[in-house]
């Protein structure tokens, strides 16, 4: 559990073999369809199967995904339901079930649990929630719920969306700051535990933890209350909390996310990185102790990486999605790169995704999705070709694109 066994520097190049890392629009790669031999290809963990479709290496895009053979539109290729971290904005936590993703149009719905800060549209929901988040989990809620409870201020500034991204360095930089606090307020949770279980002394020395030796004593004590005075921000925090829980109940699961591509800088400014490290701590200051081994920087800065460029908007069904209620990772769905003008509807049915080919497509041909939403997909060319340099980090180059400014 010592922080400083994970070197934040290692992940931000940690690419797995044959990485699926799409550093641009697939749609710009040259003659993409002769990448396609039908030759079964070696799949990372929790990559997508069918007889619909291969995965295969591209040029210049990582690893994209190949029709089999000729297909007809509206042809179901590809059901996802492997969600493994999600993370529904604060707003819509009383109008969003934490379940399904049911939204009752600005509405609280039915039953708020305010014990673990999620609303659901049915107990059935309810139920299959707390049993999939585990014991553990649902007190890892709790404390979370009552941190930002007990908070006056809460750190939801809006961000200048043109300050520039932290590089790998200041990301480095900024995790290992936070070493000599963490070691602080770990050595202190691990001897309150200790005092729990054995009723020893509160001046308890632990030795060979790795997080410090010597009593508790009052800088041990101001490191937690340092870190419990700092201003919370609840979707930052909600986003790290599932995926430190989907570690530890799902670790399978976890595994597909690390085989996802990875974003060298997923953090949008140096505030939006301030806010992760200090999420960082804490949760060190309140998640159950099972969860403590799973909270480390490594981890955090793994989920981050691995999410930057996977992960799927949760938005309205109706309403051409206007309404963004958050984002989820299902790492077998994000195989499918980008175009302006995509071959494949994706739509989400609950808590899974499910992708039709929105026309025909030949044998050989890249099926692509949009990674647009809303109102995204009407915007001219220029706007659009933006609004994927500045979230998905890659220079567009799919038939519409290159057609010219016409929207």
């Amino acid at each position: 559990m010592d922080s400083a066994d994970s070197d934040a520097s290692t992940i931000l190049t940690d690419y797995p073999a044959s990485s699926p890392s799409r550093p641009s629009s697939a749609s710009s790669a040259p003659s993409l369809a002769a990448t396609f031999d039908g030759k079964p290809k070696p799949l990372l963990s929790g990559a997508a199967t069918s007889v619909h479709f291969e995965i295969c290496d591209t040029p210049t895009a990582g690893r994209a995904v190949f029709a089999a053979g000729d297909i007809a539109a509206n042809t179901l290729l590809w059901r996802s339901d492997d969600l493994t971290v999600s993370s529904l904005l604060q707003e819509y936590r009383r109008e969003v079930c934490g379940q399904c993703f049911a939204y009752n149009y600005g509405r609280d719905l039915r039953i708020q649990d305010h014990i673990v800060g999620f609303a659901f549209c049915s107990d059935e929901c309810q139920r299959t929630w707390r049993q999939e988040n585990g014991e553990v989990g649902v007190r890892a809620w709790a404390e979370v719920k009552k941190l930002a409870k007990r908070k006056s201020k809460e750190d939801s500034e809006l961000v200048d969306i043109d300050l520039p991204r932290p590089t790998p360095e200041e990301i480095a930089q900024a995790w290992d700051a936070t070493k000599t606090q963490a070691d602080l307020i770990l050595t202190f949770r691990m001897a309150e535990l200790a005092n729990d279980v054995e009723g020893g002394p509160q001046n308890l020395t632990l030795n060979g933890n790795g997080n410090g030796n010597g009593p508790i004593t009052k800088q041990h004590r101001k490191a937690v209350q340092k870190a419990l005075q700092q201003p919370v921000h609840a979707d930052i925090m909600g986003f790290c909390v599932s995926g430190i829980i989907a570690q530890y109940q799902a670790p399978q699961r976890w595994d597909h996310v690390l085989s996802l591509a990875v974003d060298p800088t997923p953090y949008s400014s140096a505030d939006d990185l301030r806010a992760f490290t200090r999420t960082y701590l804490h949760l060190l200051a309140v998640l159950p102790p099972q969860l403590l081994p799973f909270t480390t920087p490594q981890s955090l800065l793994t989920l981050s990486s691995r999410d930057s460029h996977n992960a799927f908007g949760i938005r309205s069904l109706e309403d051409e999605g206007s309404e963004l209620f958050g984002h989820g990772c299902w790492p077998a769905a994000s195989y499918f790169n980008h175009s302006c003008s995509p071959n494949v509807n994706k739509r989400r049915e609950g808590r899974a995704w499910e992708f039709r080919a929105s026309r025909d497509v030949g044998k050989g041909e890249q099926l692509c999705i949009t990674y647009l939403g809303g109102e995204e997909k009407a915007m001219p060319r220029e706007t659009r070709m933006s609004t994927l340099r500045r979230n998905w980090g890659f220079e567009c180059g799919c038939k519409r694109c290159e057609e010219g400014p016409a929207v």
